[in-house]
């Protein structure tokens, strides 16, 4: 279940029971559950009998009264529901106790008194929320809280306030996204983790798990982390779990039974070692490739964003209504496009309209049909220029030969040749800086080997642009080999224009075959 907190509820017993049983929860424990929702991490702590203390926050004051009358009953709880976790009760329970209390974890005061004395729970459990909008004075107040980290992101900041309040080889398990592994804004998240606690094992898996949820953009995890001196941090080997089919494995996996699970070993110091502290998950001859490449795309390459408008309904246009995304557009009138490649706009017409990339063709390499339009007249550019919601960015790339790819990911990235046009947002632009290279490259971005590179570096569901940036940037040894690969590009679009797709990928494998070589020599 999913509340306006963005609360997603875990309520798949194969889950709780393994992050349970990842903590080795004893008798006297002091148990922190920071985003409580119905309880299910509370119901599987109580199923083990034993004797321990159970702090329960939740800012959903619903969320609260239903955890009340869902324990009050409960023989073997004693239930209180608290303003306060400080009590001279804490250690002198002889049944589990389980202490509710509605509050905002992230502000809590009396979790800022366990932080500063260095730690108070044994363990802490919990699904934290993700994707939760923070409004703007909020978002001020976690700024300087959380001082360097993004904050706009709720789970990161959720795990690093339960680590800082958990005790020397005090133990933590949460499920979260699996984005604080390499997305750049997490870097400092990373650091943290690998320089204050033990990771003791991450499972990587689909989102859907949860049953009636499913998000595209990134993979869901687990984490279990012990809290530790820098030195038992820095000398830590773990391991990164994934490719599970049902939750029911997490109890199999160290059994043999499960050969399709990949298993990456790790030692925190070298990941620490690492560029942003980035995880790669990838064997060691591709892990290699990525860490060892001193030349990136981004060296060779001005890698961009493109053009929005502040208000596509209202300035784009498509050219019928078969097209793909097209429901809401109005179709354009031939008569209004004009051939323009001036970043000041059409002087010829008061209302004009040039072609626009706005999304890839169907297939690699080709150049994209025109089928949308953007308005572009003198009048409509000097307000793009001047409008706040309209992205006049990187302007000076507009109209120049260059390669184009997809900002949102599909399994596959078909990259392919620009020029004369003004590309959208949703394009990422690859602009060489030799533009005898541009072929070249364009071969590159349509090759196995760095679609595989880039779905390592960043497997969220999105290209941005930094991260195409970071991709390993290799030229054969021979330059004769780079010319013949660019003289077979040069036919395969030859190929493509004309519509003999058969010649076309019987050129595009062998092109494939020889850039895989020089990767992988």
């Amino acid at each position: 279940m999913k509340d306006l907190w963005c609360s997603y509820y875990t309520n798949s017993k194969d889950i709780t029971s393994y992050m349970v049983s990842k903590l080795d929860i004893e008798e006297n424990d002091v148990i922190l559950e920071p985003s409580a929702g119905e309880g299910v991490f509370i119901d599987e702590i109580l199923d083990l009998q034993k004797k321990i203390h159970i702090d329960a926050l939740d800012i959903n004051k619903e969320a609260i009264k239903v955890l009340k009358l869902k324990y009050e009953n409960n023989k073997s709880v004693v239930v209180r529901e608290t303003d306060t976790l400080l009590d001279e009760q804490l250690d002198s329970y002889t049944l589990s106790q389980l202490w509710l209390k509605n509050s905002d974890t992230l502000f809590d005061q009396q979790l800022d008194l366990f932080s500063d004395k260095g730690g108070h729970y044994t363990k802490v459990i919990g699904n934290p929320p993700y994707g939760a909008w923070q409004d703007y004075k909020k978002r001020e107040l976690l700024k300087k809280k959380f001082e360097g980290h993004y904050v706009k992101e709720t789970y990161t900041l959720f795990l690093l306030r339960c680590i800082s309040v958990l005790r020397m080889q005090g133990k933590l398990s949460f499920i979260i996204p699996d984005t604080y592994l390499f997305l750049n804004m997490h870097s400092k998240l990373r650091e943290i983790l690998l320089l204050n606690t033990k990771i003791n094992e991450i499972l990587i898996f689909p989102s859907n798990f949860f049953p009636g949820i499913s998000f595209g953009y990134s993979n869901l995890s687990i984490i279990t982390l012990e809290r530790c001196s820098k030195d038992d941090a820095l000398n830590n080997r773990f391991k990164v779990k994934k490719g599970f089919k049902s939750p029911n494995e997490f109890a199999k996996t160290n059994s043999k039974e499960l050969n399709e699970i990949k298993e990456y070993e790790f030692v925190q110091k070298d990941i620490l070692a690492n560029d942003l502290c980035r995880f790669i998950l990838a064997d060691d001859k591709i892990r290699k490739l990525i860490l060892k490449t001193q030349q990136k795309l981004g060296n060779v390459a001005d890698i961009v964003t493109g053009f929005y408008t502040g208000d596509n309904l209202k300035y784009i246009k498509v050219k019928n209504k078969n097209i793909k995304g097209s429901k809401q557009y109005s179709v354009i009138d031939k008569e209004m496009i004009v051939d323009c490649t001036s970043i000041y706009g059409s002087k010829n017409k008061e209302e004009a309209y040039i072609p626009y990339i706005k999304s890839a063709p169907k297939r690699k390499y080709s150049k994209p049909i025109d089928e949308w339009f953007v308005r572009w007249d003198e009048k409509t550019v000097e307000f793009y220029n001047n409008n706040t919601k309209s992205r006049f960015q990187n302007a000076s790339y507009y109209f120049k030969s260059g390669i184009g790819i997809p900002m949102v990911k599909s399994n596959t990235i078909r990259a392919f040749y620009m020029n004369d046009r003004l590309f959208d947002q949703s394009i990422v632009g690859i602009f060489p800086k030799d533009p005898s290279k541009l072929l070249y490259i364009l071969a590159l971005m349509n090759s196995t080997i760095v679609n595989e590179l880039i779905h390592i570096i960043n497997p969220t569901a999105n290209n941005s642009a930094n991260y195409v940036k970071q991709i390993p940037y290799i030229e054969p040894n021979d330059k004769t080999e780079m010319n013949s690969i660019s003289n077979m590009v040069k036919s395969l679009l030859e190929y493509e224009n004309s519509g003999n797709f058969e010649e076309a990928d019987a050129l595009q494998t062998k092109i494939d075959s020889m850039i895989e070589k020089v990767y992988l020599q």
